[in-house]
């Protein structure tokens, strides 16, 4: 009787040791913060996919994600701290870090610029120098328009001959829909998306094709974090690779995995808009490179032409704002 007590007694504690480490084992889970760059669009999908298939859980780590309101407020959530990571392009990072803000970024995501000149088919637009008599809309501030003076340099267009509509973002759909301009900047995973989507027929050229590629979105992380707590941000980057793999090798479930969480979201729409960004996550000047991988080169030359167009004054490297240490081998 007693040795059956003793069993009962020992078994019950070691059905509660099993559970305590369970409880405990779900308590040392890191809150994580996400912080994307705009409002829910195609490339999203992928990191609400790895919520849902387990990576970020499997890396111990509980994820949040929210919505953003541009990369320059997502690089300013990450440095002071109220985010833990976020999404954001490197002339964002550039420009928040040469101004202070202790932000890196992490990983590459869209290692292609998304960046484009997007003309409807019947402006008469064959080849890029075909731009001169045109009109482009445009939105004041918009990160592309800074750059528009190194595509003219490169592909030989007098500037003065080509006039820049000014309208706000939206507008710049409607602007080409109803042949107020005969072209508009635009992403190539966003308003050519979008325009595709509403029937008009278009001729696009991208920035890389023309030689400024610039590099695109990325994941950043706060640069003191970074060096004090290196084991989150290899667990989380590693996360996030595999969710990029999954959404490459099932786009339609990336996609209805992030509809689950946003039924508001149009799923044709970020379905067209995914299979886009997957085309750009390699680098042009790189495209062997592992998969986030980030290259000097497109760096250097994101920073050699924001010195030159963009007013920036900083004698830190292309290197400064970038690491690939946190991609496994």
């Amino acid at each position: 009787m007693l040795k059956m007590m003793k069993r009962t007694v020992a078994g019950g504690l070691l059905a509660l040791a099993i559970a305590s480490a369970g409880v405990s084992s779900a308590m040392a889970e890191d809150k994580v913060t996400l912080r994307l760059n705009f409002l829910l669009s195609g490339v999203h999908t992928i990191f609400y996919y790895g919520v849902e298939k387990g990576f970020y859980k499997d890396a111990g780590i509980d994820l949040q994600i929210g919505e953003g309101q541009g990369s320059a407020r997502t690089v300013q959530a990450v440095a002071t701290g109220g985010d833990t990571f976020g999404i954001a392009d490197g002339g964002s990072v550039i420009a928040g870090a040469t101004r202070g803000a202790p932000v890196k970024s992490v990983l590459g995501l869209l290692n292609t610029s998304p960046y484009a000149i997007s003309f409807r088919a019947d402006a008469g637009v064959n080849t890029i120098k075909d731009i001169e008599g045109k009109s482009v809309a445009a939105s004041a501030g918009e990160a592309s328009l800074a750059l528009l003076p190194a595509i003219w340099k490169k592909n030989g267009i007098d500037p003065s001959k080509v006039k820049i509509l000014n309208v706000d973002g939206p507008g710049k759909i409607i602007a080409v829909m109803q042949k107020r301009t005969d072209g508009t900047l635009a992403g190539l995973e966003n308003q050519v998306v979008v325009l595709k989507s509403k029937g008009l027929e278009q001729k696009v050229f991208s920035f890389a094709e023309l030689g400024v590629n610039t590099q695109g979105l990325t994941i950043i992380a706060n640069s003191k974090q970074a060096e004090t707590n290196q084991d989150l941000v290899k667990r989380f980057v590693a996360a996030s690779i595999k969710s990029i793999e999954a959404a490459k090798a099932d786009p339609d479930a990336a996609v209805a995995a992030a509809v689950k969480v946003k039924p508001t979201g149009d799923a044709k729409l970020l379905k067209d808009q995914l299979d886009v960004s997957l085309t750009l996550l390699a680098s042009p000047s790189d495209p062997s490179a592992r998969l986030g991988e980030m290259s000097t080169a497109d760096w250097q030359q994101t920073l050699d032409l924001m010195k030159e167009y963009q007013d920036i004054k900083t004698d830190m490297p292309a290197d400064a704002f970038f690491t690939n240490a946190f991609i496994g081998n």
